[in-house]
């Protein structure tokens, strides 16, 4: 485990450094915008509910087998749903890839 550690510090470190490399020119002063608190009310509710949810679902899972198998409450249409909405979403992702490389179309 210790051996896993010293690898994340290595792996931090050249992270760190890179990005500093990266970093663009000093373009002297920057005008400070106002902190925006709704968006962070919106991000804290959304963070709060996530982990709502996330108890609630928790406290229905009583095994392994429950959660694997959503305690058996999961139709097929359900199912094809979940499915359908995966192969989408890869589908999308890799087809806007592909065109990005194949076109050089970057938005």
């Amino acid at each position: 485990m210790e051996k896993h550690g010293s690898r994340m510090l290595v792996l931090l470190a050249l992270l760190a450094a890179g990005s500093a490399h990266a970093a663009g020119a000093d373009v002297g002063q920057v005008a400070k915008q106002a902190t925006n608190w709704t968006a962070i009310i919106m991000f804290g509710a959304f963070v709060a509910g996530t982990l709502w949810i996330t108890k609630w679902a928790a406290a229905k899972t009583k095994s392994a087998s429950d959660f694997y198998t959503a305690g058996g409450g999961i139709t097929g249409f359900q199912n094809g749903l979940a499915i359908a909405g995966d192969y989408m979403s890869a589908a999308s992702f890799l087809g806007i890839s592909a065109a990005v490389m194949a076109t050089g179309y970057d938005g």
